[in-house]
């Protein structure tokens, strides 16, 4: 029952959007890597995300699901909604949404003189909110910076586990339809119905907006399965703590085992099937993974929640992982690599104590940033300002590129990076049906 499935999976399987959010990875400076990013997009070939573009996220891929022309035109014709169009071309949960209704206009609006800012439209559930909303300026924007937005509930702070957001399309635009999407820390309360978005731009000076609004459709109780499941994939034990549906995202609790002897990095596949063979996979557009700060994995998934099939199974096949004694060392004052994965498949390409820059052959199309995060001999974060990621081709092979560009020197040498993605695949046959 499921082979429509599997075809699917076995046309195309690669990660666009795939970008693990943390919730400490906020607090870095979002001005200092735009300024980094403009830099490198000049570069031929080089996609470039920072560490702003990990709560910044760009919501410009299409892949798999498609929509017909009238229904699109459909949704680009309610307020703020074109905005959204994307979303829903990639995730089946999102047009789901619209489908049946969900989505809740608001007509909030808050101006300064200059800049406008009106709130279209929200989905609101236990797990996180999406928002449209336009941007009118008299004059246009120059060289806008949109800071991280703030979300209250009752007056109160909602926590986020990460968002994602996007920058105007093109510069001195006078107006422009925009888009958040943020995750909740902790569940929403059900009865919930007052909230406030708090903005902040800035250009040749700090505009700051206030838009509080009210929601009249009930907040979508979320359904959960509690596994508490333990599957073995290749000696590596994988702890399925639960899945919850939401109307936005479906989340997956993970947990892996401390004597697993490799670290496991993305899943390729996961995703639940009904009994019909219908597939509702990785979230494409926007936040796809986050940690808690327990060390829980939750990765997200699109959602069924309005479906109701009578047969839900959760499934996965292929994942990445890697040796845990495999390790990228660099001693940045000496210049020196210390250590690379044994395979031979990363090369160290430039080192300084600013920057290091790496290549990966990947034997073909990865779409990953495949550099994590870097600790010096102390155990210590290095605060990282940027990062970019590009892929050239070469000869029949592929290879990917990664830098990270650190805030200052003042960290103690060697650093380990850690891994975020490496072409390194465990495959088993994980299958758990819902019930």
């Amino acid at each position: 029952m499921f082979e429509e499935e599997e075809k699917k999976l076995a046309q195309k399987r690669h990660a666009l959007d795939h970008l693990e959010i943390p919730e400490k990875a906020l607090s870095h400076a979002i001005r200092a890597g735009v300024a980094q990013s403009e830099k490198k997009m000049k570069r031929a070939r080089k996609s470039v995300f920072t560490l702003a573009a990990v709560a910044v996220l760009l919501l410009a891929f299409v892949t798999s699901v498609r929509v017909s022309p009238a229904f699109a035109n459909m949704v680009a014709s309610l307020p703020g909604m074109s905005a959204i169009v994307d979303m829903i071309q990639s995730d089946k949960g999102m047009k789901a949404i619209i489908d049946n209704e969900y989505y809740e206009e608001v007509h909030a609006t808050d101006s300064d003189g200059n800049i406008t800012i009106t709130l279209n439209g929200v989905i609101v559930d236990q797990s996180g909110m999406v928002i449209t909303y336009t941007v009118d300026s008299a004059t246009g924007l120059k060289d806008p910076l949109f800071e991280t937005p703030e979300i209250y509930a009752d007056g109160k702070l909602i926590e986020p586990q990460g968002i994602s957001w996007n920058y105007p399309a093109a510069a001195d635009a006078r107006t422009s339809e925009q888009l958040i999407d943020y995750h909740f820390a902790d569940p929403l309360p059900i009865g919930t119905t007052e909230f406030e978005v708090r903005m902040q731009i800035r250009d040749d000076e700090s505009h700051h907006f206030r838009l509080p609004f009210s929601i009249k459709k009930p907040v979508a109780q979320g359904k959960v399965f509690p596994l508490d499941r333990t599957v073995i994939v290749e000696g590596q034990k994988i702890i399925i703590r639960s899945i919850t549906i939401h109307p936005l995202r479906v989340e997956v609790a993970v947990d892996f085992d401390e004597a697993n002897t490799m670290d496991i990095l993305q899943f390729e596949d996961m995703r639940i099937v009904d009994g019909k063979g219908e597939t509702w996979s990785s979230i494409r557009n926007g936040m796809s993974a986050t940690e808690e700060e327990d060390g829980t994995q939750i990765y997200f998934l699109q959602s069924n929640y309005f479906e109701k099939p009578e047969l839900m199974v959760f499934r996965m096949n292929e994942m990445q992982a890697i040796d845990k004694n495999e390790k990228l060392i660099i001693d940045t004052r000496l210049g020196k690599v210390i250590q690379t994965p044994s395979d031979g498949k990363l090369e160290v390409t430039g080192i300084s104590p600013r920057r290091i820059e790496t290549k990966l052959r990947t034997g073909g199309e990865f779409g990953y940033g495949y550099l994590m995060e870097a600790t010096d001999s102390n155990g210590k974060p290095v605060d990282q300002k940027s990062g970019g990621m590009w892929s050239t081709d070469g000869k029949g092979d592929t290879f990917t590129y990664n830098d990270m560009e650190f805030a200052d020197t003042d960290y103690a040498n060697p650093i380990t990076v850690r891994f975020f993605a490496y072409p390194n695949y465990i495959r088993g046959d994980v299958t758990l049906r819902l019930d």
